[in-house]
């Protein structure tokens, strides 16, 4: 059974300029991009070991905000493989239903992932690394993994397959939300392997309160947040990938960053307008569809109608209605 599948490419905000075009990873098994990069990872790993080791049990053993965790978890199941997930307390009931629902272990320690992180490393992972031990784990970091960036690097050979019928000219920006930086460098990663990243700008999109993106390009250099406070508990990452730091400041990225109050309510007009309910990671790049001046302000240009800009809709079934609403009620008063 496969551990992602190809996505769909449509076009919206029709009434916008430029032509604002959606990649929608909310379809993936695990209802987010993860399923490409941390599925892959998971395939290959699990091949060399049983190659290396044919005696050797397999188990995976991962740390996540949430959504990384879903995607272990499915990816495992799917792949015949049992699982065990250690998250933060700040991750959702949700979230942590989802991973249990699809027969992983979960372990809550930590007020953010690195401490959840940290304590799967220093009580779990261990346990496994004897040489002796009859299992051999598979660590999936949420982000930082060279497999990782090569799976989510599918849905640029996607993206260029469906718009085969345009000129890659017209396309002036991929705009992506941003956590650690693991959706990021698989698309530089795809776009250097069609030698398109010094052609196609991406645009990389936090909100206040988890910026480390926008605080590493400001810097020159890696910035460690001292706390995570936004409401986009996903883009939760206190630091980003060096290698997202290298990508960017290489091929000129852009930073965009947003409210939270005005990520939630693209959260309910999109679900208005589409029937989609997203978690406030997602809908942060999607509303620069809603707000192309964004776009234009980030890039230093003025964009035309046959211009061509791709949001990806990263995924993330993170949120109910209630739970935006609430939000929104509370940043609100």
């Amino acid at each position: 059974m496969s551990y992602y599948t190809r996505t769909p490419l449509i076009r919206e905000f029709v009434n916008k300029v430029p032509q604002i075009i959606v990649k929608h990873e909310v379809l993936q098994p695990g209802g987010s991009f993860k399923s490409r990069g941390i599925g892959h990872l998971i395939a290959m790993e699990s091949k060399r070991i049983s190659s290396s080791n044919p005696g050797k049990k397999i188990m995976v053993v991962s740390s996540s905000g949430g959504n990384a965790g879903v995607a272990a978890s499915t990816a495992s199941r799917n792949l015949n493989l049992p699982c065990m997930v250690t998250v933060p307390t700040t991750t959702k009931q949700i979230m942590i239903d989802k991973i249990r629902s699809r027969g992983a272990n979960v372990i809550v320690h930590g007020n953010q992932w690195s401490e959840a992180d940290a304590f799967l490393k220093d009580n779990i992972l261990k346990d496994f690394s004897h040489p002796e031990s009859p299992i051999e784990a598979i660590y999936v970091h949420p982000f930082e993994h060279p497999l990782i960036w090569e799976g989510h690097s599918t849905m640029v050979d996607e993206m260029i397959s469906d718009l085969d019928s345009v000129s890659l000219d017209r396309v002036k920006a991929i705009v992506c939300s941003v956590g650690g930086g693991g959706l990021f460098n698989g698309i530089l990663t795809g776009l250097e392997r069609h030698d398109l990243a010094s052609k196609i700008p991406v645009i990389g999109v936090e909100t206040w309160g988890c910026e480390s993106f926008h605080q590493a390009l400001m810097a020159n250099k890696l910035v460690n947040l001292d706390a995570i406070t936004s409401i986009a508990t996903s883009l939760g990452a206190s630091q980003i990938s060096p290698k997202t730091l290298e990508f960017a400041m290489k091929y000129d990225s852009k930073s965009v960053v947003l409210e939270d109050k005005d990520v939630i309510n693209t959260c309910l007009k999109y679900n208005d307008e589409y029937g989609k309910l997203l978690e406030p990671a997602c809908a942060a790049s999607l509303h620069l569809g809603y707000n192309p001046q964004l776009i234009e302000q980030a890039l230093n240009c003025t964009l035309s109608k046959d211009d061509i800009v791709v949001i990806i809709a990263c995924g993330g079934p993170t949120v109910s209605l209630n739970d935006l609403t609430n939000d929104l009620q509370r940043l609100s008063a």
